[in-house]
């Protein structure tokens, strides 16, 4: 069980990722609680807007559970509680969401941090250790295995690895190059950790998709499949900067080629491979699967907008039948005529005020207050039925967005393709050409092999090194 917890702000993006239906096979609110909106957007900006009576910049608390093995409802619930004790966020408004992605589910559960009652944030002091000491108490108890960095303390190792932590920007960055910050670095880890040598580091680099290259102020840099660009130093898990030269040693970044360089070198290994449909990028959910999916979400609404609209005709037609027969009765025809005529004289109308605004003596002033209070809570209903609309809309773009990514992600694949092709025909036409022309001879055919194998991609040798002449 792996638990994950930071304290953030951004409700609004926060709940349209959540509610993403496109990156995940199923999406499904559990509860919640201490806010009056029940749907995402609505609770987090009750959140946030409690938050606007004191300093706090990051009002929101978000936790992901993810479990190594499948837990019932009743161990998340377990978990939430005993989570939620030990950070010290017992009563706090939350929400509980559940998500299913390739297969797997897992839950996010986001706390407001504001107390109410005293008008600060609940401090979330060495909130990642209790986390982490939480992990393994329920692991334990539900029988689940831990990773290695969980089931063991290391004491003050832990601190070594600060500088490797994941930010927001590499989280930005794997969201545009496909590519996982955590899975690259374990890859870079291994290898470094199983490599003697610079040689040897640089081929098992290559042999993972990386290649190593000089970069402009940061010496060693690591430059991905998608281009991106790394400090070497941050890639390796539980290594100085000084460790990791050492290691390269007697490799300097003069010896390596130029990020530019290195771009190049990988477009043309990604051209080469570009036939392999192993490799090929794919679209989660068809542009079809994704509108029906949306559709039928907002379906959902549009049958929750028509069932109050019946409501709200029905409450009002059966307030005015009741009104009519109350104003039909004697005793009130009477009182209403009376009140009519002393409403007429000038004089008696300040005297008589306090009897005008008595709704048990006046029938009108009360009936006119009923309808007053009904149109209120009717326009608080339609205002919060816009609010979600407006909402979904925005989850619904988000969603567009990332099928946008996932269409362009294959379209430059295609393309790659239809060039790898359009190379090797031009290659074939020459190739022919230069079989008319040439003379024929014994050593032809040795020779068009031996050509043949001269143009076919080969590996930099001597760490891919860009040498001056």
């Amino acid at each position: 069980m792996i638990l994950k917890g930071n304290q953030r702000s951004g409700g609004e993006d926060l709940a349209s990722h959540l509610m993403n239906i496109y990156d995940n096979d199923a999406m499904e609110l559990a509860s919640v609680r201490g806010t009056i909106a029940q749907d995402l957007h609505g609770a987090f900006a009750e959140f946030e807007a409690m938050a606007t009576g004191t300093r706090c910049k990051q009002s929101l608390y978000s936790l992901s559970i993810n479990p190594s093995e499948p837990m019932s409802r009743a161990q998340y619930e377990t978990a939430i509680e005993r989570i939620e004790d030990r950070l010290g966020l017992n009563g706090q408004p939350r929400a509980v969401v559940f998500h299913v992605k390739e297969g797997r589910e897992h839950c996010h559960v986001v706390w407001s941090r504001i107390d109410t009652v005293q008008m600060k944030a609940v401090q979330l002091s060495h909130d990642r250790q209790k986390l982490r000491s939480v992990a393994q108490e329920l692991a334990q108890e539900f029988g689940h295995e831990l990773p290695d960095g969980l089931a063991k303390n290391r004491g003050a190792q832990r601190y070594d690895q600060i500088d490797q932590a994941v930010k927001t920007a590499e989280l930005a960055q794997a969201e545009l190059s496909g590519l996982d910050a955590t899975h690259r670095r374990a890859e870079i880890t291994a290898a470094y950790e199983g490599s003697d040598s610079a040689q040897s580091f640089v081929d098992a680099l290559w042999e993972r998709g990386y290649q190593l290259a000089r970069g402009d102020k940061r010496g060693f840099v690591v430059v991905d499949r998608a281009g991106q660009v790394h400090s070497l130093a941050r890639q390796v898990n539980g290594a100085r900067a000084k460790d990791v030269q050492a290691r390269l040693s007697p490799l300097t970044p003069d010896d390596l080629p130029t990020v530019k360089e290195t771009r190049e070198r990988i477009r043309q290994e990604i051209e080469d491979e570009a036939l392999d449909h192993h490799r090929a990028p794919h679209v989660k959910r068809s542009p079809e699967e994704l509108k029906a999916r949306q559709a039928e979400r907002r379906g959902k609404l549009l049958a929750e907008r028509q069932e109050l609209e019946l409501r709200q005709r029905q409450e009002r037609m059966s307030l005015h039948t009741a009104q009519k027969k109350e104003a039909e009765r004697p005793f009130a025809r009477a009182a209403s005529a009376v009140l009519a005529l002393f409403g007429r004289v000038p004089v008696l109308r300040s005297v008589l005020a306090p009897l005008y605004r008595n709704t048990n003596l006046n029938m009108a002033e009360r009936h006119r207050l009923e309808e007053e209070a009904l149109s209120r809570r009717y326009g608080r209903e339609n205002a919060n039925l816009v609010r979600r609309e407006q909402a979904l809309g925005r989850v619904e773009a988000r969603e567009n967005r990332s099928l946008a990514r996932d269409q362009r992600r294959v379209a430059q694949h295609e393309e790659l393709q239809q060039r790898k092709a359009a190379g090797e025909k031009l290659g074939q036409v020459a190739e022919n050409a230069a079989d008319v022309t040439r003379p024929r001879t014994d050593e032809q055919p040795k020779q068009k092999a031996a050509d043949k194998q001269a143009a076919r991609p080969r590996r930099p040798r001597g760490y891919g090194l860009r040498r001056d002449p």
